[in-house]
């Protein structure tokens, strides 16, 4: 893949800000939702990037010591974390000062 292309899913891919991921710390809150909406959970992962593969994904491991934990490749999705505190739900620990965050919200299809 180029520098800066897209798959054929159109998710744009740069390799350089791929590289730059490797070894930065990155906060990753997800919020899992019922069909309707409802809230169902929320998890949060924070840990140092270990490898970023377009097609693999996006490994994490977590400073807590809890297993590798691999998200989706989109790296649109990911921001510069600014300066702080950081916090998915009052349950989580805090996290301070990452390199990057990412939010999700998954939504479950509506089963019949």
């Amino acid at each position: 893949m180029s520098d800066l292309g897209h798959d054929e899913s159109g998710i744009e891919w740069d390799d350089g800000f791929a590289d730059q991921l490797i070894g930065a710390t990155l906060f990753v809150g997800i919020t899992y939702l019922d069909h309707d909406g409802t809230l169902i959970r929320r998890e949060q992962v924070f840990g140092r990037v270990e490898t970023v593969d377009a097609e693999a994904g996006i490994t994490i491991r977590p400073f807590d010591g809890a297993a590798a934990f691999t998200m989706v490749p989109i790296l649109e999705a990911i921001e510069p974390a600014d300066p702080g505190s950081y916090q998915l739900s009052p349950d989580d620990p805090v996290v301070e000062n990452p390199d990057y965050t990412v939010v999700f919200s998954l939504t479950a299809p509506l089963r019949h």
